[in-house]
């Protein structure tokens, strides 16, 4: 049986910096790159760990031996209308790239954390909160729709409306159910 590859070992550090893991980075640029990763886990029994930038409070991105999806290549603003403030972005952008794109316009993100590093997917999938969270909820309460690839390789456009659970399963779902 092939092994994994050994130039895609790399060790990891919580945000913190007080933990720490070696693990299979791969670094997509598009979906393809994340359906190859899913099969490759597949293939070889292993567990998958969707990473952004790396900000989370509780060093949620870590797995020792796992492969580590590291989605910060995948950071295009895909659409923008600035007459309805509604934005289609890929998981890896990240807060400070939202705000410089949509402030030109006079608009602000809803949510904003307390560093502007987070990326999208990584803010969605902990469906973070900011300091006006007592007036306008978390960041998941902002989100429309979203596509979501699973394990198993489904592509699926998950909608409020269209199916509920599964939307608001996904968001605060630590990407447990795929990758936004």
């Amino acid at each position: 049986m092939p092994l994994l590859p050994r130039d895609h070992i790399e060790n990891v550090e919580g945000w913190g910096g007080a933990v720490a893991a070696d693990g299979y980075i791969f670094r997509p640029t598009n979906i393809d790159g994340v359906r190859d990763v899913f099969a490759l886990a597949k293939t070889f029994g292993r567990k998958v760990t969707l990473r952004g930038a790396g900000r989370s409070y509780g060093d949620a991105a870590l797995g020792a031996e796992h492969l580590v999806l590291d989605l910060t290549r995948m950071n295009r603003i895909l659409d923008w209308d600035p007459t309805t403030g509604i934005i289609t972005c890929e998981p890896g952008v990240t807060v400070e790239q939202l705000w410089k794109y949509c402030i030109a316009d006079g608009w602000w993100p809803p949510v904003v954390s307390g560093t502007m590093y987070p990326t999208l997917g990584g803010i969605v999938g902990m469906n973070i909160h900011g300091k006006n969270n007592f007036a306008i909820g978390p960041i998941g309460e902002h989100v429309l729709s979203f596509d979501i690839l699973t394990p198993s390789g489904e592509f699926i456009n998950i909608t409020k409306e269209g199916n509920p659970d599964l939307f608001y399963s996904a968001i605060s779902g630590f990407g447990m159910l795929g990758c936004f």
